[in-house]
């Protein structure tokens, strides 16, 4: 394979870039200016030094100094009562947009495909479990299941719900989800700010398993 049907298929890794759009990026990195294409090589290159998944609620932060954890799961004016659960972190930065929000998170890092029951390989599920159980030591009183109103979203929705669900009965804790607001088939990070803000006020509480 040369160089040039390298790079593209590189590029057709990204989700949601499909063989045009993978095409495109490649014909513009060979028209750029080189300080360009040095300044996006640096700024790749650093991701893994200057970049870190927070230990508390598994979404991505810029490290400075001595932080160890992001600046949400920091802050200590956010409500330490409620922990929304998004699939990934643009689900995470879609919300915070809405600024209608003003507990904590966490990040599953993904969804469970169709059909699959296995969690542990997909997402953040042991991780999931800890966090609950240590957020509840610090009046944790409510879990938000914020997860895409699609087949995949709702089958991953599903799954989280059984897993988490003796842990907070036993921990006092509710479970709701996203109520009106989102159409079926939409995905959180498309959503708009003022469709988010309708589907949290309107959110549901679930029964218990």
């Amino acid at each position: 394979m040369d160089h040039l049907h390298h790079l593209h298929d590189l590029f057709r890794r990204f989700p949601g870039i499909g063989p045009r759009q993978a095409k495109r990026f490649v014909y513009f990195l060979l028209t750029a200016t080189p300080s360009y294409k040095k300044e996006l090589i640096d700024e790749i290159s650093r991701l893994e030094s200057r970049v870190a998944s927070c230990p508390s609620c598994h979404r991505f932060y810029d490290k400075k100094g001595n932080n160890q954890t992001c600046s949400i799961c920091s802050d200590t004016n956010r409500s330490q009562e409620t922990l929304m659960v998004v699939a990934k972190d643009v689900d995470l930065d879609a919300v915070e947009k809405s600024r209608v929000y003003e507990g904590l998170y966490f990040v599953l890092g993904g969804s469970v495909p169709l059909f699959d029951q296995e969690l542990d390989s997909k997402i953040n599920s042991k991780e999931l479990l800890h966090t609950i159980e240590s957020r509840a030591k610090t009046g944790l009183r409510e879990i938000i299941l914020a997860l895409s109103l699609n087949a995949e979203g709702e089958h991953t929705r599903e799954l989280v719900e059984s897993l988490i669900s003796p842990l907070a009965k036993k921990m006092g804790i509710d479970i709701y989800t996203l109520g009106r607001g989102l159409s079926t088939g939409t995905e959180l990070e498309y959503s708009d700010s003022e469709t988010i803000k309708n589907a949290l006020l309107s959110r549901k509480r679930e029964t218990a398993l």
